[in-house]
Parts: C-alpha cells; structure tokens; sequence
C-alpha cells in the first residue's frame, strides 16, 4: 500500500497550474513606505542629516555641527553662535535665521521658544503658532494638550497650538492619565470649578472638583467640602447629587454605593434609583451580564465571592476569595479594566491563584491557575507563574523583587514567555505594546504587535509608533525626570525592518548603521574611543 500524502493547498494549487501559467506564491502584504523625513542625526560630536530610507541629505563633516535631533519633515534646526536657525532639508538655504536663543519640544511637531524672555510656540517650519507672550509654555498630559502661563495664571492650548482658553486659571492638573478620568483636565478659578474635555475641546464650569472614577459615559466625583460622592454623566452634568456616602466605578448600567463606611453595599441605576438592595460586603463594577459580589462574612470574617446578575440573583455562586481589578501592571494585578474581573482562590494561607472573569458574558475566561493575571490589552492578558523568573526593580526607591510576566491572547495562547519583560504598557494606536525590561526612564523597552511578534528589541528606553508617516522611532533617555534627555537614535518601518541604528561600543564611541548591517558612518569607530588616563608617573 503506497503512503498517502497530503501537500498544502497552495502547493498544490501551483502543481496543477504549473504547465498553465507557472506557480508564484502570494505576494508577502506590503509594508508602507515611511513618509518623507529630515533625521537629523549626531554621534560622537559629529553631525549629519539622513533621510527616510537612510541616505545622507548631508552628509557628516559639514558645516552644521550642533543640530536639533529629532525627524522633520523637509527643514531642520541647526543652532550656530548663540542662536537657533531654520534650514532646508537639504542644507543649502537658510530659511529663518537667528529664530530664538532658546528652544525646546513641545507636542509632536511644536516647539517653545524663546524672544525677549518671553515664550511662543512655533512649528517645524518656523511659523508662529502662537506669539511669544507667555511667561513659560509646557506640555500637560501624553501630548494631549499644552499650557501656557501668564503672571502665575494658566491656560490651555491644543496640541496643535490653538488657544483653548485666556490664561484664567488659579490651578490646572498637568501631569495625570486623563484617560482613568473620562478625559477631563480639572482646573480652578477664584473658586470656580472648571473642566477641560480633551475628546470634544468643551471647556465649562463644573459642580465637582475631583474624579474619582470613570467608566461607561459616567464619572465617580466629589467636591471639597462636601462629604458626600456623587455621579456625573460624560458631560460633566451631575446626575446623581453629591450625597452618597460611596461610590464604586460605573460598569453595565449601575454604581455600587454605600450610605455609610460600615454599611454593605448594593447598586444604583444611573439615575439613582436603587436597583439591587444594599446586602453585600464589597461590590464590583458590573458587566453587560453580571457583577462580583462578595457576600457578608460570619462573625465579621470575609465572606466567598461570586456573579450576580442585574436582577440580584446569582449566576456564579460565591467560590472566590479574591475579586476586583482585572488590570495588571508592575506592582501586580491592578487597574479597573471594564468587563472583566479577577478571581483568587486561596491554596494555602501564604499562596493564593488567579484567573480571570468575564463579567460581559458572565463566564469564567481563566480559572485561577496563575500567580497573576491581567489584561493589558483587548483580548491580550499579561501572565506569570510561580516558576517564572524574577527581577530587581526599584519601588519607592528601594530595590524590590518582581515577577517576569507573559503575554497570551484570551484562549490561552502564549504569545510571550514570562523570561524578559516586567510589564506591558498599551500605545496609543491600540495595537502596539511596549514591554519593559524594568521600571522607571533608564529601563530597556521592546516593541511587539498584538500578535506577539517583536518589532523592535529591547534596545532602547524608549519607542515611538508614527503610524501616520509610517515609521518607528527608537530614542535613548539619560536622566531623569525633567532633567532627562531623550535623543533620537533608531529609524524602523512598521513592520520592524531596519531603516538605520546607532550602536555604541564598549568605550562608549558610537556607530550609525543601515537595516543590512553596513556602516553609514564613522566607518572606524574606534577611533573615536576616549584616550585613556595616563598612568599617574
């Protein structure tokens, strides 16, 4: 009996085609081309000009020695004397000199600078976005939007540099993930309550001067002064008055709430009426089709957690010991992450397991196997094990042990074993994340898609995705904080292949390289090594 073979269907597709019109294979999908740039680029004090696929615009040795690095689009900013000047991508004309003393980046694209101490905000090509008038200009949020001060007042401009708002303000929080609250930038004047909505550029007053939470079109709010919490709708308008004693985070249609700090706690609708009577021990955001309760404990002892619906009635009898957040980052499962839960059961009095709960479709989606587990991105959960291994980070100052962490999908598959990587961080695009070797500026960053495939390897403190002109930036960071220095050092395309790289040799000299591995320049690096110190005589 002769042995059955099967071949894949594309080979034998170009079998059966070969007489007719030969056999090609799918053509592979194509990568965009990256968008026209002007990279200026300097290592070992001297400078250059490269463009998108590499090549010189100008070429090192010339006459530009001190130049602004990061990517243009057809200019560049060089700086000679005491003053910074615009050039042409191509260096032959000088298209604005003597712009200002004093520059620095502001939102992509825009830069603060200085004339007659005072600031402006102007573009890559050297147009005033904004006059300089103001006493100081920086950037609020993740490039979400700029603030400018007048006499110790605030105000706001886009991220393109449009004015917002006059500057009026007394107060104005800056440095926030706006994202964990509704996208809102609070702000005060002469005892007024403001907001800043960063998705519909709304500016009003407002009834509350903090958010608490933000979740599903509603927020969590209290003001100073005013004991009770209450709830407000997306736009900022109170529809539940400032009078609950607590409220948790809105999730499927209702608000856990208490009316005292012993009290159990039940769920509102969001209009305030009382949907599931106040009888639990701690209550969780609900989902599409259920929330984690935790029931009422003997003798003032933790009761078992399980799912109710948004009739009352249990779905999941109550198993967990251990329900919340379903989110997970360096300190470990944190993080509100709608739709979803964790669930810990206890193995032993010092070790307990983890899984995951999906609260939209009110089923378990991990049984809690894993030391711990948290969704990082849609679809995409962070994992480790108790044989996982551990790194030496610093919290708080203080060298701490963490867990290497994981990546799979939500049915299981490991996209990335838990052996490198402390944590995972969301761009966003929504598609890309950047996995951290460590905490803190100094760490090392990959980048990978969704499907866990690495685009760029850890080599760089950090990664920028610019979808839009189709590139991958890799930048070194030194420093800390708003002393540290972050210079561009890596061009890729989308899909990871390299355009050039920078590497550094052990002396600390430094050598630009192609995506083939040939040098661009200086051809001998070593040559560029420190001298070392004479031996004293």
């Amino acid at each position: 009996m002769k042995r059955l073979i099967t071949a894949p269907r594309a080979a034998l597709f170009c079998s059966l085609s070969l007489l007719l019109a030969g056999c090609e294979q799918p053509p592979a999908p194509s990568v965009p081309a990256i968008g026209a740039l002007t990279i200026p680029l300097c290592v070992n004090d001297e400078c250059a000009v490269l463009d998108q696929n590499g090549a010189f615009r100008i070429a090192p040795g010339s006459e530009f020695t001190q130049l602004y690095t990061q990517p243009f689009t057809d200019a560049f900013i060089f700086g000679r004397g005491d003053y910074w000047h615009l050039a042409s991508g191509d260096g032959k004309q000088v298209i604005r000199a003597d712009l200002t003393d004093e520059l620095y980046t502001l939102t992509p694209g825009l830069f603060g600078f200085g004339r007659d101490g005072k600031v402006g905000v102007m573009d890559e090509q050297g147009k005033e976005v904004q006059p300089a008038v103001f006493d100081t200009v920086y950037v609020g949020g993740d490039n979400q939007f700029i603030v400018y001060e007048i006499d110790d007042l605030r105000g706001i401009l886009t991220p393109k540099g449009e004015k917002v708002s006059e500057a009026v303000f007394d107060s104005l929080y800056v440095r926030e993930d706006f994202a964990k609250r509704g996208n809102w930038v609070l702000a005060e004047r002469q005892g007024e309550h403001w907001g800043y909505n960063l998705q519909t550029q709304a500016l009003r007053k407002l009834d509350f001067d903090t958010i608490l939470s933000a979740a599903d079109g509603h927020l969590v709010v209290s003001r100073e002064g005013v004991a009770g919490k209450g709830l407000a709708d997306a736009a900022g308008d109170l529809v539940i008055a400032l009078e609950k004693n607590w409220l948790g985070t809105p999730g499927g249609g209702l608000v856990a709430f208490r009316d005292g700090y012993d009290k159990p706690c039940g769920y509102l609708d969001y209009q305030g009426k009382v949907v599931i009577e106040a009888q639990y021990q701690s209550c969780e955001p609900f989902g599409k089709v259920g929330g984690m309760v935790q029931v009422q404990g003997n003798e003032g002892g933790r009761g078992k957690s399980g799912m109710i619906g948004h009739d009352g009635k249990w779905l999941i009898e109550p198993e967990y010991d251990s329900v919340g957040d379903a989110g997970m980052g360096l300190l470990g499962m944190s993080g509100h992450r709608p739709g979803f839960s964790h669930i810990g059961k206890l193995q032993s009095a010092f070790l307990a397991t983890y899984g995951t709960m999906d609260l939209d479709q009110g089923k378990v989606l991990f049984q809690p196997t894993y030391q711990q587990i948290g969704l990082v991105a849609p679809k995409r959960l962070a994992f480790t094990e108790l044989k996982s291994p551990r790194k030496t980070v610093m919290l708080f100052g203080m060298p701490s042990e963490a867990a290497t962490v994981g990546l799979m999908d939500d049915q299981g598959q490991v996209l990335i074993k838990p052996e490198q990587f402390v944590s995972y961080q969301l761009l966003a695009d929504g598609h890309h994340l950047l996995a951290a070797e460590g905490n803190g500026a100094q760490a090392l960053r990959a980048l990978y898609d969704l499907d866990g495939k690495l685009l760029v390897p850890a080599k760089w403190q950090d990664v920028t995705v610019d979808e839009g002109r189709g590139a991958i930036f890799g930048y070194r960071v030194e420093g800390n904080g708003d002393d540290a220095v972050r210079t561009l050092r890596a061009l890729y395309r989308l899909d990871g292949s390299v355009v050039f790289e920078t590497n550094r040799l052990p002396c600390g000299a430094e050598q630009v390289v192609d995506g083939k591995g040939q040098v661009l320049w200086p051809q001998d690096a070593q040559a560029y090594c420190p001298e070392p110190d004479a031996e004293a005589s």
